[in-house]
């Protein structure tokens, strides 16, 4: 019989959601989880109904004594990793084996994250591993079985730990995008505040040379109009300077006209 284990639930104070982008960051390194070497997808698929199924394959550290590591002849181990994520029923589920030794052992862990019964806006997490020797190791089997469990069962609360360091890391980190993109809107706010007062001024500026012009327009108009009526008037006073004097010439030539006739009746009453 292979030896088996299940965690009690453990609960993540985070939607279901979050916790999930938060899972896939680890990957394919992160500095708070240094054992893994290397991860990468190798089959993802989309249903018609939104959910994704998920195939990665990570290289990670052999986490055991040396003489665990020459007894089976392994310097690293590769997991083959099957999620599928349940978006209308808001459940994900991963299953977890071994490549690495595939043919002496089997290594199977399943976790279920689904939504809280008491919050629905928690995560309920629970794992269940099994470790079966397929090979016969100088009678020891149950044993080395045994020790594997052991080993997996006391990283379990190391890893929870990790994973709240995660999310502590994810929130900071949205907090940051949320507070950059806050100051970017309000520096384009200031752009564009910047940029009408300016348009006003050039608005303001543009009105007031058309305003100085028109006035200028204004002023020779009226220029013109005073020198032209300036003109009328002394044309008109020349004009009648010219008949005042036509005048005058006219009564001293009747005068003139006058005395010589009066000169010569003289004349003539005298003969």
């Amino acid at each position: 019989m292979p030896a088996s284990h299940t965690f009690p639930a453990y609960t993540y104070e985070c939607p279901l959601e979050f916790y999930w982008e938060v899972y896939n960051k680890r990957f394919p390194n992160h500095p708070l989880f240094p054992f893994i070497i290397d991860s990468e997808i190798v089959e993802q698929i989309t249903e018609e109904n939104g959910n994704e199924k998920r195939i990665r394959k990570t290289k990670l550290e052999v986490d055991a004594p040396g003489w665990f590591k020459t007894l089976f002849d392994i310097k690293y181990s590769v997991f083959i990793e099957e999620s599928y994520h349940d978006k209308a029923n808001r459940k994900i589920t991963i299953k977890t084996t071994n490549e690495t030794l595939s043919s002496k052992a089997k290594m199977l862990d399943i976790t279920v994250y689904e939504v809280h019964p008491e919050n629905p806006n928690w995560c309920q997490f629970t794992q269940t591993g099994t470790v079966e020797l397929l090979v016969s190791v100088l009678g020891f089997q149950k044993k080395i079985e045994k020790y594997v469990l052991d080993l997996y069962k006391s990283r379990y609360d190391e890893s929870r730990e990790l994973d709240k360091k995660m999310i502590e890391l994810y929130r900071e980190e949205i907090l940051k995008e949320q507070e950059a993109k806050k100051q970017q809107q309000q520096q384009q706010q200031q752009e564009q505040q910047t940029t009408t007062t300016t348009t006003t001024e050039s608005a303001t500026i543009s009105t007031s040379s058309i305003s100085i012009e028109n006035n200028a327009n204004s002023s020779s108009s009226a220029v013109v109009s005073t020198t032209q009526t300036a003109t009328t008037i002394t044309t008109t006073i020349n004009s009648e300077n010219k008949d005042i004097n036509t005048a005058a010439a006219s009564s001293n030539t009747l005068v003139s006209s006058t005395e010589e006739t009066e000169s010569t009746r003289q004349e003539e009453i005298k003969v």
